[in-house]
């Protein structure tokens, strides 16, 4: 009995970097994706192929450091997710003709992601209705992605060591 319990240990103390193969080469494929301004759709389609890859794995990674790993991923994941979504306003609300060309409008969702990256916003009132509200310049989404590179590059770095 005693042998067994060491040995599912010994097991789960190892380090296997097959097992984030996938989810780096979709990483990878994003980080060029952004490197040269792909499309929302395409963009989108590789966040939704990475989110899945990362589910795969929380039942897959065992050891410490695997789980570690999958954490940094999944910390990336929710960058390109903050990103999609900047994305996603500026491409909706560029419609609209209160939003000024270059700016992104603040909704409830993009909220958490000005304070989290700490986006400066600009003030403006609705002429018609005197609604409050907030804007973000398009280049911000620029804040995020600088942040997904550090995060990317610390991930590579990690599953080398």
């Amino acid at each position: 009995m005693l042998i067994i319990l060491l040995a599912s240990v010994s097991c789960t103390s190892e380090f296997d970097r097959n097992k984030f193969v996938q989810a780096e080469h979709f990483a990878q494929e994003i980080q060029r994706s952004i490197t040269a301004g792909a499309e929302y759709r395409q963009f989108s389609q590789l966040v939704n192929q990475l989110s899945s890859e990362l589910t795969g794995l929380k039942t897959k990674a065992k050891s410490e450091k695997e789980k570690e790993l999958l954490k940094d991923y999944s910390d990336l994941l929710d960058m390109y997710k903050d990103g999609l979504l900047l994305l996603k306003y500026r491409m909706e609300f560029s419609s609209h003709s209160f939003v000024p060309k270059g700016l992104i409008y603040v909704g409830q969702d993009i909220e958490p992601i000005v304070e989290k990256y700490k986006l400066e916003t600009k003030d403006h009132i609705f002429q018609p209705t005197s609604q409050a509200w907030k804007s973000i310049p398009e280049g911000s989404v620029n804040a995020v992605w600088f942040n997904a590179g550090v995060q990317f590059r610390r991930i590579n770095h990690f599953s080398k060591e």
